[in-house]
């Protein structure tokens, strides 16, 4: 429902069905949260928002394709699965690539939509990296849900990439 309606929601705002599935959607994602916990980008995005107040939704947004490319080696077939669930175009994208394909759609999605898609754009630099890298780790209980461990290093280096 979210990957068929946002675009359309965003850009024509008086269209209420394509608000209404946004709605509907948003309301799923949340019951699904309550029963499936979340993860690496849940933990990389809290950083970003506690320290420099950018809005969760943004945050999640900025992390999201680099944790996904991270976590690809875990799970791929599961990406796989997803991308044409939300971008029903990719189920002609040869499976051993579509998680690959899918993470950069997300990106291209965030820049269709006008959402920031580096740090750099909220007020973030570099100098700011190992501290994001170190509070993101706190997030243990996020962390230990992750497809894939992640350290600290592996953190910094996904910063490094939505910099």
């Amino acid at each position: 429902m979210l990957g068929a309606n946002i675009e359309k929601a965003v850009n024509t705002p008086q269209d209420k069905e394509a608000r209404s599935n946004m709605l509907l959607g948003s309301m799923l994602a949340g019951q699904a949260f309550a029963n499936s916990p979340v993860a690496a980008v849940h933990a990389l995005a809290y950083p970003i928002g506690g320290i420099f107040h950018v809005p969760h939704g943004v945050s999640n947004a900025l992390v999201l394709p680099h944790v996904m490319r991270f976590n690809m080696p875990s799970c791929a077939d599961a990406y796989a699965e997803l991308a044409p669930l939300v971008f029903p175009e990719l189920i002609e994208v040869p499976s051993d690539i579509r998680g690959s394909v899918f993470a950069d759609r997300l990106a291209e999605l965030a820049k269709v939509l006008g959402v920031e898609t580096t740090l750099r754009e909220v007020g973030i630099e570099e100098q700011h990296m190992a501290k994001l890298a170190s509070e993101a780790m706190k997030q243990t209980r996020l962390l230990v849900n992750n497809p894939r461990e992640m350290d600290e290093d592996a953190a910094l280096q996904i910063y490094m990439q939505a910099l």
